[in-house]
């Protein structure tokens, strides 16, 4: 038996360190690497759910052609020929801009982004710009500190006080839950700000429900009490920032008053926490995705962002504001990875708007698309008009584990390689700082293959230049380049010492709180962001569909919200077993005026199409609330972005999912 040492490749705040274990071709177990000092005490069920994943009876072992309303098994040789042959078709009508390439983060590996030099060889595509999930977050810390960096989960043992707003570890981020127990053994309080009661609710001291997307509301109301009562950190607001007198003068509008109308939250309870968070210096902020997830979302991470800049939590232990951590990100040559050596041509589409792309994108139309690492025929709202868009595209390629929604809807399916199948580097935590190296443990299946070698031989097949040895290494070495030469770390050291912290990768950022904008400071007000189409200044608007008047006449008057469940990443676990039924969660008095106790068969629509699901009653969510976990399939009836809509955020092009009023559709 032998042991490797690899990391989850899934889209995660943890990305765990694993430990596999393998005996004649198949492995055994898949456990916890305690090497890894953030995640080696456990790993979640998400990644022990990846040994059945390996083995399942419905995973795609051979390339399938659309035949009819099936599929039939046909050669690599001939899946490559024909993609040749409609890529060059393709080109020949009307240039690489046809080609659409759409991907996501089903798989966390460095190696699969070659593909984006691929299509760069190819002469470049349409593309896209944003993101689904945390778009609007990342453009708001960039406005505002010039780079995405987050405290280490350790730091957390120096604060007084840590706020999770719109996150819940205790589903999303279970690593980081004994640093918060420790912090509250230092005698730190611990204050949940969220819609949903979630299970992180137990480990807080207090837990406060905000109205829907009034986030951003909370966090300007409480910066007008900190500049109010002369809370404010005078020698950061005067020596490391700029725009504090905009931003001054802006949050005098938000009154405690106007705040608690519109967050629902009694004028004194904003005052109390306004004065203690800047009264327990050192503070943490944790925020989360959630709560960006609306139209306003990048305003609103913007907003909670300088309440850590007026009271000087910035670039001390213990405080920040900490979203996501993107120090490793700094250090690989995405442009490499991307190929804009090859110069290509690109036309980029908001990521949310693929239909839009597929159906209205004309000078040229699109005429292949090809996707991976994703499944957006659940995961891009407004699905219905998705599915009609993709219908009408002359080649779909998918690759893939499993005959998902978006494969069922290709020409081609190609079955790939799951991540212990394969040789990569895992680098992309959303938290912590760790490298790691992914061995090859096992052969794949069938004739599963993975996409950086068989783009290899598709490369060749049309003669293609810029696409480069499909060997692991050599890649990884090239995409490495900026990482060995600024830390003298090699691919060879990560081999052999991964889980490897990253120089540096438990720091503190902003230590010496000169930052990555413009003018070195952080920016209360952003020239950039207004450059970009939003506003200078963080301020407060009512969610688009949430505050619209017309919608709530027709009926649709419930806010309809899809976190992540416990045990699933969107789509990537919800294989469909017939053995979990889909559930709708309601508040007590949300089911009483609906006549509901609980256990019936309800449909769930908005403007844009409807699920079928089981009323749960549960005082976790707020009244006016549908809450139903993301990640169905469409054969479970409960695809849940049937009902979102393809609306972007205020910046950052990103999805803004959390914009949805729905009704309640009683079954006959």
């Amino acid at each position: 038996m032998k042991q490797y040492r690899t990391a989850c490749p899934l889209d995660c705040w943890d990305q765990c360190a694993l430990l596999v274990t393998e005996e004649k071709g198949k492995i055994h177990s898949i456990g916890p690497d305690p090497a890894q000092l953030v995640t080696g005490n456990m790993i979640c069920k998400k990644g022990r759910q990846y040994l059945d994943r390996l083995n399942h009876p419905d995973r795609l072992h051979y390339p399938l052609l659309k035949n009819g309303s099936s599929f039939k098994r046909i050669s690599w040789s001939e899946a490559l020929q024909l993609m040749a042959d409609k890529i060059t078709a393709a080109l020949a009508k009307h240039g690489p801009l046809s080609l659409l390439h759409f991907n996501d983060g089903g798989y966390g590996g460095l190696l699969k982004n070659i593909e984006s030099r691929f299509f760069s060889a190819l002469g470049g595509c349409t593309t896209h710009k944003g993101s689904l999930c945390w778009g609007a977050g990342l453009a708001a810390q960039k406005y505002d500190f010039g780079s995405v960096i987050a405290h280490p989960f350790e730091d957390l043992v120096n604060s007084r006080l840590v706020i999770i707003w719109g996150r819940n570890p205790a589903n999303t981020s279970v690593h980081i839950l004994p640093f918060i127990r420790k912090a509250r053994e230092n005698e730190a309080r611990v204050v949940l700000i969220d819609p949903l009661r979630t299970a992180t609710a137990a480990l807080a001291d207090e837990y406060f429900r905000v109205r829907p997307g009034s986030d951003g509301a909370l966090a300007l109301g409480m910066a007008r009490v900190i500049i109010k009562n002369g809370l404010v950190d005078r020698s950061f607001i005067e020596n490391q920032s700029s725009g504090f007198d905009q931003f001054e003068t802006m949050c005098a509008d938000y009154t405690p008053a106007r705040v608690e109308a519109l967050t629902g939250l009694p004028a004194e309870v904003i005052e109390k926490l306004a004065v203690e968070y800047a009264g327990s210096k050192p503070a943490a902020l944790l925020i989360g995705i959630g709560l960006q997830r609306h139209s306003n979302g990048c305003n609103t991470v913007r907003a909670i962002d300088a309440l850590a800049a007026l009271s000087g939590n910035i670039g001390i232990p213990g405080g920040g504001a900490s979203y996501v951590n993107f120090r490793i990100s700094r250090y690989i040559d995405h442009a490499f990875l991307k190929g804009k050596d090859l110069e290509p041509q690109r036309r980029y589409y908001p990521k949310p708007q693929l239909a839009a792309a597929l159906a209205g994108l004309q000078d040229p139309p699109i005429e292949f698309l090809y996707i991976s690492r994703a499944n957006p025929l659940v995961q891009v709202g407004n699905s219905a008009a998705l599915r009609r868009a993709v219908e009408n595209v002359p080649f779909v390629v998918t690759t893939d584990h499993f005959m998902t929604d978006s494969a069922a809807a290709s020409d081609l399916v190609l079955p790939c390689t799951n991540f212990l199948e394969a040789e990569d580097l895992f680098y992309n935590s959303m938290s912590h700082q760790y490298l790691a190296y992914g061995f090859k443990v096992v052969d794949p299946p069938g004739e599963c293959r993975s996409e950086y070698d068989y783009l290899k031989e598709l490369a060749d097949l049309l003669g293609l230049k810029g696409y480069p040895d499909p060997l692991p290494d050599k890649i990884l070495t090239r995409a490495l380049k900026l990482l060995t030469e600024a830390t003298g770390i090699t691919l060879e050291e990560i081999k052999e010492k991964a889980p490897l912290l990253m120089p540096g990768g438990n720091n503190i950022p902003w230590v010496e709180r000169v930052f990555e904008t413009a003018d070195r400071k952080y920016n209360f007000f952003s020239a950039s962001a207004e450059r970009d189409g939003g506003d200078g200044l963080p301020c407060y608007r009512e969610p688009l569909e949430i505050s619209n008047r017309i919608l709530r006449d027709e009926g649709y008057t419930y806010w309809f919200v899809t976190p992540h469940s416990r045990d699933s990443i969107h789509s990537m676990h919800r294989l469909p077993d017939g053995k979990t039924l889909p559930a709708a969660y309601l508040h007590p008095q949300t089911a009483e005026k609906e006549g509901l106790v609980g256990g019936e068969r309800i449909g769930v629509s908005s403007k844009r199409g409807s699920i079928e699901v089981e009323a749960v009653v549960s005082d976790t969510v707020p009244p006016g609330t549908v809450m139903v976990y993301q990640g169905w399939w469409q054969a479970s009836g409960a695809a849940v972005n049937n009902l979102t809509s393809d609306q972007i955020t205020d910046l950052g092009y990103q999805a803004a999912y959390y914009d949805c009023l729905c009704r309640i559709d009683h079954q006959d």
